[in-house]
């Protein structure tokens, strides 16, 4: 089962979670913090088994989004290839040298200009991030804040639907979303 989530969150915050939150409140502020950090948009893929993420969630532009699914381009993409055998950060910078099909020159004719990438196996499952933005590239600073923000949205996503109903309910929600982008 894949989930996609289009996120439109209005009320952007710069605190993090806290304990004191449930987990749906705090998995809805670390996205909406993703989503402010990269405000060209993300995909992130989390719990993926066997190439299929259990959750995906996607901000990016619909004619992107349209253009990525029709074209297949997931296994040619050099940051998924990366994802699946490595962990930690890396740069659109560090990933050219295997874009073999040219997925970095067209994300740039659809304004996705700078990139981060990164990739956590923590706990023994694996998830995988794009992130972008148009107008520069990410600060180190940024990168570290964007990994932190996945890595805890990762330890989230494990605790599933029976650690707290409301959570739980959440993601049931959002396998209703449609998994492709609207046309």
């Amino acid at each position: 089962m894949v989930i996609v989530f289009v996120l439109a969150f209005a009320n952007l915050t710069t605190m993090g979670p806290s304990r004191s939150m449930n987990l749906t409140d705090q998995f809805r502020l670390l996205l909406t913090r993703l989503k402010q950090q990269s405000p060209d948009g993300f995909a992130a893929a989390f719990q993926v088994v066997f190439a299929t993420p259990k959750y995906l969630f996607q901000t990016y532009d619909d004619a992107w989004m349209t253009y990525y699914s029709k074209m297949g381009i997931v296994m040619k993409d050099p940051a998924v290839k990366w994802g699946f055998s490595n962990d930690g950060i890396a740069s659109w910078d560090e990933l050219q040298k295997f874009d073999q099909h040219g997925v970095f020159d067209k994300a740039t004719e659809f304004g996705l200009n700078f990139w981060t990438v990164m990739a956590t196996s923590e706990h023994g499952s694996k998830s995988i991030g794009a992130f972008s933005r148009s107008d520069r590239d990410f600060t180190s600073a940024e990168r570290e804040q964007i990994f932190i923000d996945f890595q805890s949205l990762h330890l989230l996503t494990l605790q599933g639907p029976e650690t707290e109903p409301e959570f739980g309910e959440m993601l049931v929600d959002l396998t209703i979303q449609h998994t492709h982008p609207s046309a």
